[in-house]
């Protein structure tokens, strides 16, 4: 899952997992080994690919599992290239409850909300938040107590003129 061309073979496998007799099980059986090291996969080059095709096309016992790995790691992914990216993903899964926890989990705490305003990867999520149409009050509410210390800071500055636009 973290080589460029491996991880393009568990991607088909994903595709194939909610098949029947041997080749579904086989699938499975590999997307349970890959789902065990999710939490590292979130934020390796290509192992991002194969968590976000799980969030969206596997199997919801799968999908879960992927949301799951995400929260292990919460902030520290909300504030990495590739772990930012799946959280953005995530947002955008309406179907899963568990997702609402986790964006719950990331806007309770306001030192979390600070730290992901002044972060370029962080601020992507809470932009996301921003946008969708299940969060973005939640988002709003609780960016509005911290306006003022964002206009400080580069990537504060860029969220605040996207809270404005929103």
């Amino acid at each position: 899952s973290k080589h460029k061309f491996g991880c393009r073979s568990v991607l088909r496998l994903v595709q194939h997992s909610g098949g029947d007799g041997w080749a579904g099980a086989s699938a499975r059986a590999v997307l349970s080994e890959v789902l065990r090291i999710a939490g590292e996969l979130a934020q390796d080059e290509f192992g991002k690919f194969v968590i976000e095709e799980i969030m969206q096309r596997g199997l919801p016992e799968h999908r879960r599992l992927a949301v799951a790995a995400l929260r292990g790691r919460l902030v520290k992914n909300a504030r990495h290239e590739h772990g930012s990216f799946l959280i953005q993903r995530a947002i955008n899964l309406e179907d899963l409850e568990c997702v609402g926890a986790m964006i719950g989990e990331l806007l309770a705490q306001r030192e979390t909300v600070r730290s992901l305003a002044r972060n370029q990867f962080g601020r992507y999520v809470l932009r996301d938040l921003l946008r969708s149409p299940i969060y973005a009050q939640a988002a709003r509410v609780a960016l509005l107590p911290i306006a003022g210390e964002l206009q400080c800071c580069k990537q504060g500055k860029k969220l605040l003129s996207e809270i404005l636009v929103f």
